[in-house]
């Protein structure tokens, strides 16, 4: 468990304990020490096995027992029994922007909220515009936010669904009555998030087929029995599942057709017709005389009309990770392990991007830190030359906020200092599109500049993006050859892809960055690079697909043209 997970806990601890009335002097030592966890740069799992994390000012031994107690099991009796004197559905309030833990206890006890549906009726009815601290403008607001959320309670992250299908495909091969098991629909065609997980089935037995399902899922087959060919269920965490069987003659046709998307299916089948039976899949395509459509391009009609289809890039292309977090600021491993993992991993080049000094929250670095850091980068760089292994670089960057008024944070010489720069957005969510987009423009048009990061600052299922004038902002990239981030991580998976093709057209690279802040986060770029291939993405228009030698003359040239 990261530094930063056990700070979660910590944090809802002591909203916990303001929602049940708890002792607030309790209350604020935990939120302090989770402040204080989030900031330190050795783990607290080896703080413990050393026997000092009660050496760190407001971590006392009972705390650091809970926190080991955390560490084995997952919780701690403290929290257990906060959460046992609470309503359920309570705590997903707290999900509800502008609603905090003082807030949320008020609702409780005055007006008896104890889920999303008792506040959404409270501010249907008008009862939240009349309490102090509310008012009208707030009671909508919270309107607006419980519709977003009731809507993502619908969904999952593509990342947490494949995992639970992938255990269960592996699970059923080789059942009784399954000749073969596929994933299909939105899965497949790895949509960001899904509302639903399809699988196909191939089968001479559908009863057998049917029978072992439900034995793997350990349920019952509650399916309609008029729709023999479909069993409908559900995964571990409530996501709905429905499975098609197919004979092994037919199994290519109907993979393909609960893969693609309606209008995809339909396309194809207006120009045509509806496919024969086939086996296996490609024959489909192949007997329509048309190039196999990978699936994540069968969202609509522009595969089939295109003249070719691009090699789409895949996790071996890529031979650097750019945008990278260590403890300097608020990642949970030093610089050399997040470097040594990237060369495990069989990568060429490492950037390092930890936080600029006006995000104090993350620990953002001041500018002695930053001298600290690119001398260690000279030293491990120094050391990986004479090692004889293959070639591996580590490159100084650093994720600039972009302040309010567009500027980058550090002045001009400590920018100059960095081989490149991520500027991101990470507060003042609240402006208007034509405000957000002119503070982004102007921090693309910097000439220190060098990667536009997750553009919109979204949280897939938890936050909507800044309202941003996309067009605007890719016309800037292009004009000053500034790159766009994908955010890998699979919580935000930003820049959406439905805007890839549109900026490789006009020349615009695309950077599949991990965003990583532990040494796992590295693989990340899984969730990236399945997104980038919806948006059409080849090699050569991903950044961090280039050698090193050649990304090390990207950045050479930029450098020039900053001078000139």
């Amino acid at each position: 468990m990261t530094n930063k997970q056990i700070a979660r806990f910590l944090k809802e601890t002591a909203s916990l304990i303001e929602l049940t009335g708890g002792n607030p002097f309790r209350g604020r030592a935990f939120d302090r020490a989770a402040r204080t966890i989030e900031r330190l740069e050795e783990p607290v799992e080896d703080l413990l096995a050393a026997g000092t994390l009660t050496d760190i000012q407001g971590i006392g031994a009972g705390l650091a027992g809970q926190i080991q107690t955390l560490l084995d099991f997952g919780s701690f009796e403290l929290r257990d029994e906060l959460l046992a004197a609470l309503p359920p559905g309570l705590l997903e309030t707290l999900r509800i922007k502008g609603l905090g833990a003082k807030k949320v206890r008020k609702l409780w006890k005055t007006l008896g909220v104890t889920n999303l549906e008792d506040l959404e009726e409270a501010a249907v009815m008008g009862r939240l515009a009349e309490l102090d601290g509310f008012g009208a403008k707030t009671q909508d607001n919270i309107l607006k936010n419980i519709k977003l959320l009731k809507s993502y309670r619908a969904r999952r992250h593509y990342a947490t669904a494949i995992a639970q299908v992938e255990m269960l495909v592996e699970a059923l091969r080789g059942q009784p009555g399954i000749a073969r098991v596929e994933p299909a629909g939105a899965l497949r065609r790895k949509l960001e998030t899904i509302d639903a997980a399809d699988l196909v089935v191939a089968t001479d037995d559908p009863a057998t087929a049917r029978a072992s399902l439900a034995a793997v899922l350990g349920t019952e087959d509650t399916s309609d029995i008029l729709e023999a060919s479909v069993f409908t269920g559900a995964l571990e965490d409530g996501l709905p599942l429905r499975v098609y069987f197919a004979s092994p003659q037919r199994f290519g046709t109907a993979w393909w057709r609960h893969t693609g998307s309606e209008a995809h299916v339909a396309a194809f089948e207006e120009a045509h017709g509806a496919p024969a039976d086939q086996a296996d899949e490609a024959a489909v395509y192949a007997q329509a005389g048309l190039a196999f459509v990978e699936p994540e391009l069968r969202e609509d009609a522009d595969a089939l009309r295109a003249a070719t289809l691009p090699r789409l890039i895949t996790e071996d292309d890529l031979r650097g990770s750019l945008h990278n977090h260590s403890t300097y600021s608020d990642g949970a491993h030093t610089l050399r392990q997040m470097a040594e993992c990237a060369r495990r991993m069989g990568l060429s080049y490492f950037g390092i991007c930890d936080h600029s000094q006006s995000l104090r929250i993350a620990n953002g670095m001041p500018v002695e830190r930053v001298i600290e850091q690119q001398e260690e980068i000279r030293r491990l760089n120094q050391e990986f030359e004479q090692d004889g292994d293959a070639p591996f670089r580590i490159f100084s960057g650093i994720e600039s906020d972009i302040l309010a008024d567009g500027a980058l944070d550090y002045p001009d010489d400590v920018l100059a200092s960095f081989d490149f720069v991520v500027a991101s957005v990470h507060t003042r969510f609240n402006m208007t599109e034509e405000q957000a987009t002119d503070r982004v423009l102007r921090a693309v048009s910097n000439p220190y500049t060098t990667i536009l990061g997750h553009p919109t600052g979204r949280l897939l299922l938890a936050r909507e993006g800044y309202p941003l004038d996309h067009q605007a902002v890719i016309d800037a990239c292009a004009q000053h050859g500034v790159a766009l981030e994908l955010n890998a991580h699979p919580y935000r998976l930003d820049l959406d892809w439905r805007w890839i093709r549109k900026a490789t057209r006009q020349g615009v690279m695309i950077s599949i960055n991990p965003d990583a802040h532990a040494m796992d986060g590295l693989y990340d770029v899984r969730w990236g690079v399945a997104v980038a291939r919806k948006g059409w993405l080849t090699a050569d228009q991903c950044l961090n697909a280039l050698p090193l030698d050649a990304f090390t003359a990207w950045l050479a040239a930029r450098q020039t043209e900053r001078v000139v």
